[in-house]
């Protein structure tokens, strides 16, 4: 129960209603008034001497007041702390509501006159209506008419709404595809996931309410898109699928830019005014421009100020993002902020065993082990694998219907030995000979190669036609481009690869890695995180081979498994 509390204006440049609640009490009480209060609360903070916790609220007037005294006074079990709550009524203006009274007795006393205008027939009881009564009843037959008419429109316009956002997702792309198995049935709660699976059950049982915004950051590998996935679907169970949107920040700024530029950003406003739950992954990659900044904004604090949910997932911790926040005018860590962490050894493996076994993928203790856990694969590669295995087992049945799991993760993941990048001259004469045969094929793939690895792009095409017929698998393609790229500058080479891809209109892409020496190479690994998260928000398949892969045989199959 709560001892006492005490509340001070702490007020911020760009917020001066800003408030800081100090609480003497328990965890409990914290969590009873974050629940009443909703999201104007922050995320609880420890606190030392007189109290023991602080809570930051983001704007304060009368009825805030007298909804915090109400919930203060059934906690406490001290008298109300008064001398507090005087000394910020002198500071809050009361609310003038003499008008609304007198306009309340106005409308009283005409009803009354109205009532008594047939005092005998109200006296009898009798149903037979006065003229005036008459004339009421045919104008309430009017109205029913009129409101009749109205449904229809109103049906008709519902209808036309869902279809311009049937179209306008469609033309767009702007929501990402849920994953079905990634729900919170699927899910492994520990130690490093433990708080944010809470704040996850308290949004999907709540929305709206509590945790808003909800930020989830982790490095890739923590689990972030099961999470997100989770939430979504969860919500969807709460509101009702049409009323959550489920987006990433490439697709969310993408969209927004076409709407822009269409002139249809009315359609886009009437689509989120139905929504009541908006799910962004990704929020690190928004792309703000000055045309997409004030939409992008208004969208944000519209969806707090009318206590609709938000949920983000950030590749960055809270403190990486302030740049973004301070463009876009919108704190996405006013709300509450849990992180994500890696796995210990033991819940790694039961977390790796659980998805495996969901797959129906047969492995013993020891592959797995040796697969997944010594090196702690990304949880989200391991997803992508196990499909992969499932896919190349479907390809290669023709050739061997046989085929262990086992030995098909050897052929996707290779070893140690399956490494190499010295070209011979002999590989160099059979990859400048080999054409691929137009034949406009609806497999429409383009390769983007660092500066000065042209005779190596033209390798991995030679190798990979190789590789598909030794496997059976019949698969043609047309090569669109060949399209160099520059290995040395560290930014932006992702987005013009997607841009590239996009209007060149293939359905897959290959990327070789960057040379260890370049710029680029040292940042190998966020590079290629990067740039198929950003191909995927444009619906565009991608493989990735290192520059030291060149003369394996893992990377060839891997590639055919990602755009086939």
């Amino acid at each position: 129960m709560i001892a006492k509390w005490d509340i001070q204006p702490v007020p911020i440049p760009n917020n001066k209603e800003r408030h800081k609640l100090f609480v003497k009490g328990d965890m409990t009480d914290i969590f009873f008034i974050i629940k009443k209060l909703g999201h104007i609360c922050s995320r609880p903070e420890k606190s030392k001497g007189d109290f023991n916790f602080v809570i930051y609220l983001s704007k304060m007037n009368p009825e805030i007041m007298l909804k915090l005294k109400q919930i203060t006074t059934e906690l406490s079990k001290l008298e109300k702390q008064e001398a507090s709550i005087e000394i910020f009524e002198q500071k809050v203006k009361p609310i003038d509501n003499s008008a609304f009274k007198k306009e309340k007795a106005q409308t009283e006393k005409a009803k009354a006159e109205t009532a008594s205008s047939s005092p005998s027939a109200s006296m009898r009881g009798l149903s037979i209506p006065s003229r005036t009564n008459r004339q009421q009843i045919n104008q309430s037959k009017e109205e029913s008419i009129s409101v009749e008419i109205s449904s229809k429109q109103f049906k008709k316009k519902k209808e036309e709404s869902i279809r311009k956002k049937k179209l306008l997702q469609t033309k767009w792309s702007m929501e990402l595809p849920m994953i079905p198995v990634y729900n919170f049935e699927n899910f492994v709660a520990g130690s490093h996931n433990r708080f944010a699976h809470a704040a996850a059950m308290a949004v999907v049982e709540n929305p709206g309410v509590m945790y808003n915004p909800l930020l989830i950051f982790g490095i890739p590998g923590t689990g972030k898109t099961h999470f997100i996935h989770s939430i979504a679907y969860g919500l969807a169970k709460s509101l009702g699928h049409q009323s959550i949107f489920v987006t990433d920040g490439i697709k969310l700024s993408r969209g927004l830019d076409l709407a822009i530029r269409d002139g249809l950003t009315d359609r886009l406003e009437e689509i989120f005014s139905q929504v009541k739950a908006l799910v962004i992954d990704d929020i690190h990659l928004l792309m703000l421009a000055e045309r997409n900044k004030k939409f992008l904004s208004k969208l944000m604090n519209d969806f707090m100020s009318q206590d609709k949910q938000i949920v983000a997932t950030s590749l960055f911790p809270p403190k990486a993002l302030g740049g973004l926040e301070e463009q876009l005018g919108f704190q996405f860590t006013q709300g509450w902020m849990v992180d994500l962490k890696i796995p210990n050894t033991e819940k790694y493996k039961a977390i790796a065993a659980k998805m495996i076994n969901g797959m129906n993928i047969k492995l013993s203790e020891g592959n797995i082990g040796k697969f997944f856990v010594n090196d702690m694969m990304a949880l989200g590669n391991v997803a992508e694998i196990l499909e992969q295995v499932k896919k190349l087992e479907k390809l290669v049945a023709n050739v061997n219907n046989e085929i262990s799991h086992e030995e098909l993760l050897r052929m996707l993941l290779g070893d140690s030995a399956d490494i190499g990048d010295d070209l011979l001259e002999d590989d160099i004469n059979k990859a400048e000979e080999f054409e691929l045969q137009e034949k406009d094929n609806w497999f429409k793939w383009g390769i983007f190669y660092p500066t000065g690895s042209l005779k190596h792009a033209k390798w991995i095409i030679y190798s990979l036609h190789e590789k598909s017929k030794e496997l059976g698998i019949n698969v043609e393609w047309d090569q669109i481009f060949m399209e160099e790229y520059n290995s040395d500058e560290l930014y932006g080479i992702p987005f013009k690869i997607a841009d590239f891809s996009s209007e060149k209109k293939v359905n897959g892409i290959i990327v070789m890695g960057p040379q260890s020496t370049s710029v680029l190479g040292a940042h190998e690994q966020e590079f290629k995180h990067l740039t198929k998260k950003i191909l995927t928000s444009f619906f565009i398949k991608s493989g990735w081979i290192s520059a030291n892969q060149l003369k394996g045989s893992a990377p060839y199959v891997k590639i055919l498994m990602d755009l086939i």
